[in-house]
């Protein structure tokens, strides 16, 4: 039987960052991957490590898992994975997912098809500095937090020590049992969050995860090469609007790996040759990210660019 562990986090706390430090613990074992999404252009399973041998990826976009829109096809991507003689299955689930229905998905596998996993429970990526801000606009923050045995309280380093009191005290108020582990870079040790014995699991509800509670998001694509000052400019530009900005970004040095949550961003060199900008934008103000974004890709953009 497959022991299952899923990654739980808003939007830029870190969740592929630590996915990539459980591979690299985990190496030698035989694992699964789960990767979901809320937009329809995958990008965190260019970021995953692809040496893994034996590692089985499935990625699964446009939605979240723990709603009906793909829940169907994450649970068969479970029954299949469950057939596979794996170690681990390690679900990284999108950003604002509700993972409250996870042990009602679990039992409706064993249903359909015999298949068990030893759930292992959830593990919840904190970011530090925006947990606050959000918290009380988004249920699922507080469900991911209700719902893990062990939080990462990750970004440590962009806030003081009092900010991180006060985010300790609300994860506390949440859940009181799940153990709280500081860290940057999300480096924690998940063995060792499993070594702390047995997770409590709250009650299965309803996932506030539907169609309607989805985030307006925004996919940007060009084939132009802007500079790197340009690019910046323009991500700063629809910062205020969004809750998350990802993808790789054709500039005229390269092309960048972009990491934006609120006003934080991250550019890196990307090595691998893309034919194109495809930049995944989520809207923290509904349909209106459309203007915002057209309006500050003409100041950056010679060409119209494409979005949907």
């Amino acid at each position: 039987m497959s022991k299952l562990v899923l990654l739980t986090g808003f939007l830029g706390a870190g969740k592929t960052t630590f996915l990539n430090h459980i591979l690299e613990e985990f190496s030698g074992t035989k694992v699964g991957l789960i990767v979901n999404e809320f937009s329809g252009t995958g990008v965190d399973g260019a970021l995953i490590r692809q040496d893994i041998p034996g590692a089985k990826m499935i990625e699964l976009n446009n939605g979240s898992i723990f709603c009906a829109c793909i829940k169907d096809s994450f649970v068969d991507s479970l029954i299949s994975l469950a057939d596979r003689d794996l170690d681990y299955v390690f679900v990284e689930a999108s950003g604002l997912a509700d993972p409250s229905s996870i042990s009602s998905i679990l039992d409706q596998i064993r249903t359909l098809s015999g298949a068990s996993y030893d759930y292992c429970g959830a593990v919840c990526l904190v970011d530090a500095l925006y947990f606050p801000k959000y918290l009380k606009l988004l249920l699922a923050l507080r469900r991911q937090v209700e719902y893990s045995r062990a939080v990462i309280l990750n970004k440590t380093d962009l806030v003081d020590e009092e900010q991180l009191s006060q985010v300790e005290a609300s994860i506390r108020q949440i859940n009181p049992k799940a153990a709280i582990h500081r860290s940057t870079y999300a480096r924690v040790s998940l063995r060792a969050i499993l070594s702390e014995g047995a997770p409590g699991e709250a009650a299965a509800r309803e996932t506030s995860n539907t169609e309607s509670s989805r985030p307006v998001t925004v996919t940007l694509s060009t084939a132009e090469a802007v500079s790197p000052e340009a690019l910046r400019r323009f991500l700063e530009n629809i910062a205020p609007a969004t809750y998350r900005v990802k993808g790789f970004c054709k500039t005229t040095v390269g092309m960048k790996n972009i990491s934006m949550v609120g006003s934080v961003l991250q550019m890196e060199d990307w090595g691998d040759a893309l034919g194109q900008t495809q930049l995944v934008i989520i809207s923290s103000v509904g349909v209106r990210i459309f203007s915002e974004v057209l309006s500050a890709a003409k100041e950056c953009y010679r060409d119209p660019v494409d979005l949907k």
